[in-house]
């Protein structure tokens, strides 16, 4: 790897020598190494949206960098020299962490990786590590630094950052603490908060009352990013009223202040007593002028950018006027940079009473040219240092950077975007949808659109087969071969749609399947990809995860295929899917289907509240039976998001429930849909079967959805234990076990409404896309798409020919795709008529 080290601006050794401290040259008991050059300080997340950095000091002597070198936490990463600079006891250097596109831009020294939440900076002398400094989860969180106290010496501790100077211990007992969890029946609400009022007030921030009975926020108190927390008045409210707190470092006589004021970033927390209860944060663009951000409906935990409505009911805002669409800010063919403008109003705007900057570059803002833009009309600036010939602003965009639109000093438009969102040769902006209102578009990778709607770039098209490249070291590759079932993540880089993305994480997934294709002699493993592992926030086309499936026990590739397009037809929230050829360092490894997670991003995209607690449920308390309310008692529940606030309330909550027989905790419709395919499926590898797994269950609002995962044995490949044929599994009682042990099921099916509603999915599913006939042309039809692949594959579990041969008959024990609708369909419809039992005994169908 080749090293790149600049010279930091503040380190000048001729004009002051280095951010001297004057820490000398005293030693503590505590010290770690015995190196006189020590990691002293890191920042992970600058609050201020600028770049990681190390920090090094000097215990002792003098000491020439050019002996030492540094590296962060990931395997197979090579150290990168320090740069020839002697430094002397008690001396500072300051390095900055960044990524590698943007070295020729950056000013200072600098290494070419960049530090995750959870991560380690090693220093080595000689090839010979001499220091570690590492660092958990929440130990360096935005605006905090991680290192030493005393410097050099003490032990490591979350600090005030302090770059090129003595480092200085927090202050605890002045601080809010960061280690609580929120209280999911928290009776108040952070509910709406203004940053910037659009009258040139104060900030504000809106508390709610959820909760039946009365409160008094004299038992609460609050804080902003900072922690430094503030008391609140002796009011009492009731269920329903909202109160008002002005944020300002101001005396206001008439109203109640805290001595904060809000940032366009920030977050604002809730406590009674020592117990966070309730967080609300929000990002630069999400609290512009003129607007608020908060929950919407009032109270709930659905968080969205609001018309401000000061202790009244929240309203959706709508992203109206002059607005930013798209960048492009790595052109292809070595192009020009751009900004498209788009005025989302029913009047015309005149351009020139708006400025533009660049929030990156040290420049002032630059006017727009004297231009009438109508209304519903795209108007395109070039952001270059040349003189294209046409409109254009002397500033290029770079590939970590933000765009502000200004009127009257104030920002009312902001765009930002890193490298990973705009790869060369496409733009990055807003997704618009149909109606072109809306706050919150969401934000893309697009095809560039010069002047035109924009065109979101699809990662999961149905109708082709595309090519994904893995382009990994020997060594990482090999050590994912020789221990597959450790599901450890390895470095890679990967290519796809014309684009490349390096520093992504590669690991095995899988349970049975990934044990069986360890014990054969085959290494056509699934695969997860890990966008963001190692570079926070990064994004591929939209996408923080993905997983590659390998099909197994599946000859005709289908059935997980099927089985989505299935549950989205039915209004079932579903992972997007498609084929991809995988190329291992430019040799076709297989024929794979592309997954999209399920994450946070897929919960942006499916559901308008995607602040909710997700779980994946895979062992102990997978049955969503009652154990205890203590949630270790539900030891393999795997909570997917929320890790570090959730105090799992909701889940608790959900489980008694379901113990007492309700359903208010149930997303019924949602749940009766997923089921529908499920048991028209014959697929007993799901919450329903002996396993009760391959789910997902999303919260919101204590309300639990069930999310589908990992079909490829759905058309009745999946019998653990189930001697009757499956075929003919009940669509009432369709349990492997007793109904009573899958209490999520039982309590909704055990309403004959519900039944009804059901019965009503099923006969749409059989008289529509499962009517033999109608199923049969669709599965030629992805036949006819991937067969020459499929004669392609070198790696396959089954021959072309057994391909073939499963599209309409059994291979081995898995049944013709064809031939099981055929049955089942014919099974169904005698079961919904009455013409067989739909149900047993209560004893499930395999009992």
């Amino acid at each position: 790897m080749k090293t790149k080290l600049y010279a930091l601006l503040a380190l000048q050794i001729g004009a002051g020598i280095l951010y001297g401290c004057g820490a000398g040259t005293e030693e503590s008991t505590d010290t770690s190494t015995n190196s006189q050059l020590v990691i002293n300080e890191i920042v992970a997340d600058a609050s201020d949206g600028g770049n990681d950095w190390i920090e090094l000091y000097v215990k002792e002597g003098s000491v020439d960098l050019s002996n030492f070198s540094i590296t962060d936490d990931k395997d197979g990463r090579e150290p990168q020299a320090l740069p020839s600079v002697t430094l002397n006891a008690g001396e500072f250097i300051v390095i900055y962490a960044i990524d590698e596109a943007d070295a020729a831009t950056t000013d200072g020294y600098f290494v070419t990786f960049k530090l995750g939440s959870d991560d380690a900076v090693a220093l080595y002398e000689n090839n010979v590590q001499v220091d570690l400094l590492d660092w958990q989860e929440g130990e360096a969180s935005e605006g905090y630094s991680f290192g030493l106290f005393a410097d050099g010496t003490g032990t490591a501790q979350t600090l005030s950052p302090t770059p090129g100077a003595a480092n200085i211990e927090l202050g605890e007992s002045a601080l809010a603490p960061t280690d609580l969890i929120l209280n999911n029946d928290a009776e108040l609400r952070i509910n709406e908060i203004v940053a910037k009022d659009s009258d040139g007030g104060f900030d504000w921030i809106e508390l709610y009352v959820t909760g039946s009975g009365t409160i008094n926020l004299a038992d609460y108190t609050i804080a902003d990013e900072d922690r430094i927390l503030s008391s609140l008045p002796d009011v009492t409210l009731s269920q329903g009223e909202f109160y008002r707190i002005y944020a300002t470092t101001d005396t206001v006589e008439y109203a109640t202040t805290v001595a904060f004021k809000l940032s366009s970033s920030d977050v604002v927390s809730l406590y009674q007593g020592d117990d966070l209860i309730d967080q609300l944060e929000w990002k630069k663009g999400q609290a512009l002028i003129g607007t608020s951000y908060g929950r919407y409906p009032d109270g709930s935990d659905a968080t969205h950018i609001l018309i401000p409505t000061a202790e009244a009911g929240n309203s959706l805002a709508y992203h109206t006027g002059l607005i930013i669409t798209e960048v492009v800010a790595n052109a292809a063919n070595d192009g020009m940079d751009w900004f498209e403008l788009y005025n989302n109003s029913a009047d015309s705007i005149s351009l020139s009473d708006y400025q533009v900057i660049d929030e990156s570059d040290d420049i002032d803002p630059i006017d727009l040219p004297d231009v009438e833009l109508l209304a519903g009309e795209y108007f395109v600036i070039y952001a270059t240092d040349t003189d294209p010939g046409d409109y254009f602003v002397p500033f290029g965009l770079g590939n970590n950077d933000e765009l502000s639109l200004l009127k009257d000093d104030e920002t009312v438009d902001y765009l930002s975007w890193d490298a990973s969102d705009v790869p060369e040769g496409y733009s990055f902006g807003l997704n618009l949808d149909e109606t072109g209102s809306g706050y919150g578009w969401e934000q893309d990778t697009l095809v560039p659109s010069q002047g035109a709607d924009n065109i979101a770039v699809v990662a999961f098209d149905s109708a082709v087969v595309r090519d994904l490249y893995i382009n990994i070291t020997t060594d990482n590759w090999q050590s994912i071969l020789s221990d597959p079932e450790a599901e450890e993540y390895h470095e890679t880089a990967i290519s796809f749609n014309g684009a490349t993305l390096d520093s992504v994480a590669i690991r095995t997934k899988g349970g049975s399947s990934l044990r069986s294709v360890a014990q054969s002699t085959s290494d056509r493993y699934s695969f997860k990809i890990d966008i963001n592992e190692y570079v926070d926030g990064q994004k591929f086309f939209g996408l923080k995860k993905f997983t590659l499936q390998n099909s197994f026990n599946d000859p005709s590739y289908m059935r997980e295929v099927f089985a989505y397009d299935l549950l989205k037809e039915m209004g079932v929230a579903t992972p997007q899917h498609a084929f991809v050829n995988v190329y291992v360092n430019d040799e076709l490894f297989g024929l794979y289907l592309m997954v999209e997670a399920i994450d946070g991003e897929f919960l942006e995209n499916n559901f308008s509240n995607a602040n909710g607690d997700l779980y994946k449920p895979d062992g102990v308390g997978s049955d969503l039976v009652w154990l205890s309310s203590n949630i270790e008692s539900y030891s393999d529940i795997n909570l997917q998001t929320n890790e570090d606030t959730t105090d799992n309330g909701a889940f608790l909550n959900f489980v008694a429930e379901l113990d007492s027989g309700s359903t208010d905790v149930i997303d019924v419709d949602g749940l009766l849909r997923y089921m529908s395919v499920s048991v028209a499926l014959s697929n007993l590898d799901s919450y329903h079967g002996a396993l009760a797994h391959n789910y997902y269950i999303y919260e919101q609002d204590d309300v639990f959805s069930l999310l589908p995962w990992d079909f490829n044995e759905s058309f009745g490949s999946f019998n653990m234990g189930c001697r009757t044929d499956i075929r003919e599994l009940y669509i009432d009682e369709p349990t492997d076990g007793p109904m009573s042990e899958k209490p999520l099921i039982n309590n909704v099916f055990s309403q004959q409404a519900n039944l009804d509603v059901y019965h009503g999915y099923l006969w749409q599913l059989i008289e529509g896309p499962l009517e033999p006939t109608t199923f049969a042309n669709r599965v030629e039809e992805i036949a006819d798409l991937i067969r020459p692949h499929v004669e392609n594959d070198p790696t396959a579990f089954y021959s072309a020919s057994q391909f073939e041969q499963n599209l309409n008959s059994t291979v081995s024990r898995f049944y013709g795709l064809t031939s099981f609708i055929n049955y089942r369909v014919a099974n169904i419809r005698q079961q919904l008529e009455g013409d067989i039992p739909s149900s047993g005994t209560g004893r499930g169908f395999c009992g």
